[in-house]
């Protein structure tokens, strides 16, 4: 798994047909959403990393929720719950050792090292994730895991609408 950025206009777009999917500006400034992209499905989905706010201090690991750590300190968190489908032409791979701030460039490395290390339980929970909310959405138990959920398949549809238009 490799870092990644994503295209402001597609978010935008998608902005437009899912409620919560965050903002690839913070006060009119580019802050891009740095993820990793992952198979799941037939399809390439990007995974965002979330810097850590107060609430995720107390949460454990679990399907959804993949928590990265540094010398016992949560620095990002990878919500599986807002994964965007993706295409290669609206993602740009991080060269992490061209990046000029060299406090970002070191948490970037510091992520990338505990990315690597959970890589399995990362792919394996985004399949398991995709699978229960889209094929076992209505069955019991998923009802939670659904409502925390982006709406995939109409994400994938807006995808292809992306794709054919622009």
């Amino acid at each position: 798994m490799k870092l990644y950025t994503i295209s402001t206009d597609y978010i935008n777009y998608l902005k437009k047909h899912q409620v919560h999917i965050y903002n690839n500006m913070d006060n009119n400034k580019l802050r891009p959403y740095v993820g990793v992209v992952l198979t799941v499905g037939n399809l390439k989905y990007y995974a965002p990393l979330t810097s850590p706010k107060p609430k995720h201090q107390k949460m454990p690991d679990r399907l959804d929720f993949i928590r990265l750590e540094h010398k016992g300190q949560l620095i990002a968190v990878i919500n599986l719950n807002n994964i965007i489908p993706v295409a290669d032409k609206l993602v740009t791979l991080i060269d992490i050792q061209r990046v000029a701030d060299a406090r970002y460039q070191s948490l970037l490395n510091i992520e990338m090292i505990d990315i690597r290390r959970k890589q399995a339980t990362i792919q394996k929970n985004a399949n398991s994730v995709y699978n229960k909310v889209t094929r076992f959405g209505k069955e019991p138990g998923n009802a939670r895991l659904v409502s925390l959920c982006y709406d995939f398949l109409h994400l994938e549809q807006k995808l292809n609408e992306y794709l054919a238009h622009f």
